[in-house]
C-alpha cells in the first residue's frame, strides 16, 4: 500500500492502533486525510474518529490473521456513509483500470509519520521522499559488506514505526526475502500443533525490541535451570571461555558453538549470522549473553525525526560497550548540558546528541511550536538522548535527559540505564524504575514472571494464586532486584529500596507501554498512583 502511493506521490499518514481514539482523531482531523486503510479488527476502535474525518473510503486488510470474519460486513452495516473496499478489490480495479506512475520529487512529502509519545498529542512527523531514500541508503553504508540478496529477515514489529519500515525497505533494496511474523507467534512455545514463526522461516537476520530479547534470555536460562546439573555447568563453562577468548581476541572462541550451543540456536531455526537491537537500550548483560549462545548482537540508534539514522553496528567492527559507526547520510555532534554535568571538554566527551542532514525533518506537521524545540535554526535536530564516541567513533547512548532524575542527595540516576540492568531479574517480566527529588533511592513498579515463581515459592507456604499480595513473594522479587544491581556495579542510590507488584500484563493494548514496548511512564504513573506513594511513604 505504501508503495503503491508513493508510485502516485500520494503522502501516506500512519498511526499507532496503541494511540487510541484520541491519537486517531488528532491525526485524521489534523492531516484531512480522503482514505483510511485499517485492519478489520480495529474498524470499531476507529469507528467514531472516523465520523468527525473527512474520511470516504476505507481499505480493509481482508487477509489480517487477527480477524474473526464479520467485522467487515458489520460496518458496512453500521456506517453506509463509507466507501469500504477490501485490499483484494481495490488491487482489482488498479488491474483494470492501470495508470502511469506520477513520480515524485525530492522535497515532496512521503509519509506523516504519528510518534507514540507518552506526554501530549501525538506528533506527525514529516518524512519527505529524499528523507526516506536518504536514510535507508545510509543505513546500508554500515552494513553493506556483510549483507547480501540471500539474506532472509523475519519481520514482525508495527510498520507505523520507523524502525521497521526502514528495515524493510533496506532488505527490498539489497534483494533480500522478508517473512511476516508475529511477536504473538515467535517461539514453538507461543503456538500449539505447529513451529512458531523463527524456527519456521528460519532466517538469517532478526531485529527485535529489548522485551522481546529479555524474553528469550529468560526462556533459555529457565530450560538450562531445569536440566540435567551436568549439562548446565558445562554449558556455563562453555560460555565463559568463549566470552574469555572473545574478550582477548584469541582463536578457538568457537569450539563449542557446535556442541553446546547449537540448540539454542536451533529454536530460532539455525541460521542466524547476527541479531539487531532497536527502538530503545538493551543491558549489556543480555546483549552479551545472547551474542555468546545464540549470533552477535548489533545495536541500532535512531529517531523516527532522523528515519532511523542515527548510529549502526556492523558485523565488521563489532563493538560489545557501543552502538556503531554514525551512517554516512547524517553529522551528528555532542552539545555540552551543564546544568546535569555533562561536558564536551570532559576527558570522555558527553552531551546531547544532535544529528542534521538529508534524513532529519524539517518540521513536524502542522505544529511550528514543537518544530522550534526540537530544531535549531541551521537544521540541527536536538535528540535529547546523551551521548558519547569510543575510540573507533562509534556512538554509546547513556540516557535521556528528560528520564535523569536529581535524587534527595542532589545526584542525577539514569532511570532507563537501571530498567536496562533490572529487566534481565528471572522473577520479573518488565520494570518501570521510579525517582523524585523527595526521596534519596528509586523504587520500581513490576510485572512479575508468574511461571518464573510458582516454582520459587514451592515450600514458602503461599498460594500461587494470591502470590502477588504475599509479603514472601515481595521480599524474594526485591531480594532479586538488588542482587542484581549490586551484580551489575550500580552505586548504592541506584538500588531499588521497594518495589510495587502489579497483576497486569503491560501490552500496547492496556497502554502502558508503547508498540514497540517502550514504558508509557506517565500511564503507568497514573494507573499505579495510589500504590507509588504508598511504597514511597515507606521508602528513603
Amino acid at each position: 500500500m505504501s508503495h503503491g502511493c508513493a508510485s502516485q506521490s500520494i503522502t501516506i499518514v500512519t498511526a499507532y492502533d496503541t494511540l487510541g481514539e484520541s491519537g486517531l482523531e488528532h491525526s485524521l482531523l489534523q492531516t484531512k486525510a480522503d482514505a483510511m486503510y485499517v485492519d478489520p479488527h480495529l474498524l470499531q476502535t476507529a469507528a467514531r474518529p472516523l465520523k468527525k474525518s473527512n474520511v470516504k473510503t476505507i481499505v480493509v486488510n481482508e487477509r489480517c490473521i487477527f480477524a474473526t470474519g464479520d467485522e467487515i460486513e458489520k460496518f458496512k452495516h453500521a456506517h453506509r456513509e463509507f466507501n469500504v473496499l477490501t485490499f483484494e478489490e481495490l488491487r482489482k480495479m488498479g488491474e483494470d483500470n492501470p495508470l502511469d506512475p506520477v513520480p515524485a520529487k525530492g522535497p515532496d512529502l512521503c509519509c506523516i509519520m504519528y510518534t507514540s509519545g507518552s506526554t501530549g498529542p501525538p506528533k506527525g512527523v514529516c518524512i519527505t521522499h529524499e528523507a526516506l531514500v536518504a536514510g535507508v541508503t545510509g543505513l546500508y553504508t554500515c552494513v553493506e559488506e556483510c549483507v547480501s540478496d540471500k539474506e532472509d529477515v523475519l519481520a514482525y514489529l508495527p510498520l507505523a514505526h520507523v524502525f521497521e519500515m526502514a528495515l524493510e525497505n533496506l532488505v527490498l533494496f539489497i534483494g533480500g526475502t522478508l517473512g511476516y511474523g508475529s511477536p504473538r507467534t515467535l517461539a514453538d512455545s507461543s503456538v500449539k500443533n505447529c513451529a512458531g514463526d523463527m524456527r519456521e522461516l528460519k532466517p538469517t537476520v532478526m531485529v527485535g525490541v529489548p522485551q522481546i530479547w529479555e524474553t528469550i534470555k529468560k526462556g533459555i536460562i529457565a530450560k538450562l535451570d531445569a536440566s540435567n546439573p551436568v549439562i548446565k555447568a558445562f554449558f556455563w563453562c562453555s560460555f565463559n571461555y568463549k566470552t574469555f577468548m572473545s574478550k582477548n581476541n584469541l582463536p578457538g572462541a568457537g569450539i563449542f558453538d557446535g556442541i553446546v550451543f547449537s540448540m539454542v540456536r536451533e529454536l530460532t531455526g539455525g541460521r542466524l549470522r547476527f541479531t539487531m537491537n532497536g527502538a530503545s537500550g538493551i543491558s549489556d548483560d543480555t546483549r552479551h549473553f545472547l551474542s555468546m549462545v545464540l549470533a552477535p548482537m548489533l545495536a541500532g540508534y535512531g529517531l523516527t525525526e532522523t528515519c532511523a539514522n542515527g548510529a549502526l553496528g556492523c558485523p565488521l567492527e563489532y563493538s560489545p560497550n557501543s552502538i556503531g559507526p554514525v551512517p554516512a547520510a547524517i553529522d551528528v555532534k555532542l552539545v555540552s548540558i551543564p546544568d546535569i554535568g555533562y561536558s564536551t571538554d570532559a576527558e570522555v566527551p558527553q552531551g546531547e546528541i544532535w544529528l542534521k542532514g538529508v534524513p532529519i525533518i524539517k518540521e513536524y506537521y502542522d505544529d511550528p511550536e514543537e518544530t522550534e524545540k526540537a530544531l535549531t535554526h541551521d537544521g540541527w535536530f536536538k535528540s535529547g538522548d546523551i551521548g558519547e564516541f569510543d575510540e573507533n567513533g562509534h556512538l554509546r547512548v547513556i540516557d535521556r535527559v528528560k528520564n535523569l532524575v536529581k535524587t534527595q542527595g542532589g545526584e542525577y540516576i539514569a532511570l532507563e540505564k537501571l530498567e536496562s540492568v533490572y529487566r534481565g531479574t528471572q522473577t520479573i517480566t518488565n520494570i518501570m524504575v521510579h525517582a523524585d527529588s523527595e526521596h534519596s533511592r528509586p523504587i520500581a513498579v513490576i510485572v512479575p514472571n508468574q511461571t518464573v515463581l510458582v516454582e520459587k515459592i514451592k515450600g514458602l507456604g503461599v498460594d500461587e494464586h494470591s502470590m502477588h499480595y504475599a509479603p514472601k513473594v515481595h521480599s524474594l522479587i526485591l531480594k532479586d532486584l538488588q542482587t542484581a544491581g549490586k551484580r551489575s556495579g550500580l552505586a548504592g542510590m541506584e538500588i531499588v529500596s521497594d518495589i510495587v507488584i502489579t497483576d497486569e500484563e503491560w501490552t500496547p493494548l492496556s497502554g502502558l507501554v508503547t508498540a514497540t514496548h517502550k514504558l508509557n511512564r506517565k500511564v503507568i504513573r497514573e494507573k499505579f498512583k495510589k500504590e507509588i506513594d504508598e511504597c514511597l511513604k515507606n521508602s528513603p
